[in-house]
């Protein structure tokens, strides 16, 4: 996974953002992510499969890593891209992966991700991976 320039790649990824954003009940998600992108907020990363883009947060003093939106072209994402965004957050002073979904699949996969439930926003499912 390599970190981009977002201005090189937003109009190409526009149409796989706004397909996750109408799933996720979230008409604004590319809006919010260019928004952050452009802003330096959050981070651009491609991979061979896909793509995720990823915000650094804190809240009560505790950082952690948001995976604003992923894509992977082969359904895959939790596995693709956990252990890959595990490696970047390591490098920093992130306690915390956090992902939020409206995909029920999660569950099947989660604890052979390492990932545990951290309750809903929302209608979607809060899920984090301690580092």
């Amino acid at each position: 996974m390599v970190k981009v320039k977002w201005s090189e790649h937003r109009e190409r990824l526009k149409p796989f953002i706004d397909e996750i954003g109408l799933k996720a009940d979230d008409p604004q998600l590319y809006t919010n992510i260019d928004k952050a992108c452009s802003n330096e907020w959050a981070f651009l990363f491609l991979a061979d499969e896909g793509f995720t883009v990823l915000r650094p947060r804190a809240k009560n003093n505790i950082n952690y890593i948001e995976i604003s939106v992923a894509y992977c072209s082969s359904g895959d994402v939790t596995s693709h891209f956990v252990p890959l965004v595990y490696a970047i957050a390591k490098k920093t002073d992130a306690q915390f992966i956090e992902f939020l979904t409206v995909r029920k699949g999660v569950r099947k996969i989660a604890k052979r991700a390492g990932l545990t439930y951290h309750g809903q926003h929302q209608h979607l499912a809060i899920w984090r991976y301690y580092l």
